[in-house]
């Protein structure tokens, strides 16, 4: 927990809070990478058994967020007690919450508590919220779907937290919109195993395992799903939904190369078990030479805006 704290006080000194920053300040600490860059920042870090990740959404807002306590599913992949779970969840959050209160930090801290959306929400079973300069910092007890863990998460983001459905808020009821024909950009990888308001045309069924061995190079091609360009940032620590075989924190947040858009946990997908993408994909991957190419800001927020209409998600306001 003193880790926590102690990253806490110098990316709250960061002005701006930069990805680069943070990953510089997480390497001067100690932390152990995790081997996820993206743009050639380092997003994934792990200490003490605190894991951390840093994420950009597409309209640049940056944010840092901590997995202090995690309690994974049994092996039916449910809880037997999940209430049980709740309340330790609640134990180590309550225990948590005075290493805030004592930080340097703390006099600057204003309390924000639940917003109208959160009240709305299923995801956090308990929660605080605070403003710190202009930022947001949020500590509570989450499960995003009930076969997921339940964690205890510490999050600071430079920008008021977005609330809604898995960390963005739904744009209209009934579940996601179908893509439109005039959609500049393709979904690739958005299973239904993953979630079951997926449309079938965004990946279908999760492909077996294996079923693209020799149709591409795995690592490259790893790379290149990892370093995609951040359009949606989910806040979802994601489970393999093959053979639970790996979690990816915002797992569910959505990149992109500019004509392909796919969740972030999918270069894990290819990377542990070769499953088969689209060939227009893998072509195009390769005509780039597995290197994403480089797109502006200017670029990238119309491509988070359609690709929160199609998932049926929009900015709060």
């Amino acid at each position: 927990m003193t880790a926590v704290i102690v990253m806490l006080e110098e990316l709250g000194t960061l002005v701006p809070l930069t990805a680069e920053e943070a990953a510089a300040r997480f390497s001067a600490r100690e932390w152990t990478p995790g081997g996820r860059p993206r743009g050639g920042v380092e997003t994934s870090w792990d200490k003490d058994g605190v894991g951390a990740w840093i994420r950009t959404s597409g309209g640049g807002t940056v944010s840092v967020s901590f997995a202090v306590w995690i309690r994974d599913v049994d092996e039916s992949g449910y809880f037997d007690d999940l209430e049980a779970v709740y309340e330790e969840g609640e134990r180590v959050l309550a225990g948590f919450l005075p290493a805030i209160e004592r930080s340097s930090f703390a006099g600057r801290l204003a309390e924000a508590g639940r917003t109208a959306e959160d009240e709305d929400e299923d995801e956090f079973i308990a929660l605080r919220r605070w403003t710190l300069d202009g930022r947001t910092l949020t500590a509570g007890v989450v499960q995003h779907d009930t076969d997921l863990p339940v964690m205890v998460v510490v999050a600071l983001e430079a920008a008021p937290a977005r609330a809604g459905r898995r960390g963005a808020t739904p744009a209209a009821a009934g579940g996601p919109s179908r893509p439109s024909p005039q959609a500049r950009v393709k979904p690739i990888g958005f299973y239904r195993e993953m979630d079951a308001h997926y449309d079938a045309a965004w990946g279908g069924s999760v492909p077996a395992p294996a079923s693209g061995e020799g149709r591409y190079p795995a690592a490259e091609l790893a790379g290149y799903l990892a370093s995609g360009h951040p359009l949606l940032d989910v806040t979802e620590l994601t489970t393999d939904v093959i053979g639970g075989a790996f979690r990816v924190p915002g797992g569910s947040s959505v990149l992109t190369d500019g004509a392909f858009v796919w969740r972030a946990d999918l270069a894990e997908y290819v990377g542990h078990h070769r499953i088969a993408l689209p060939e227009d994909f893998l072509r195009a991957a390769r005509e780039n030479g597995f290197r994403v190419p480089p797109a502006d800001h200017e670029v990238l927020l119309p491509l988070s805006v359609e690709v929160g209409d199609l998932l049926g998600f929009r900015a709060a306001p």
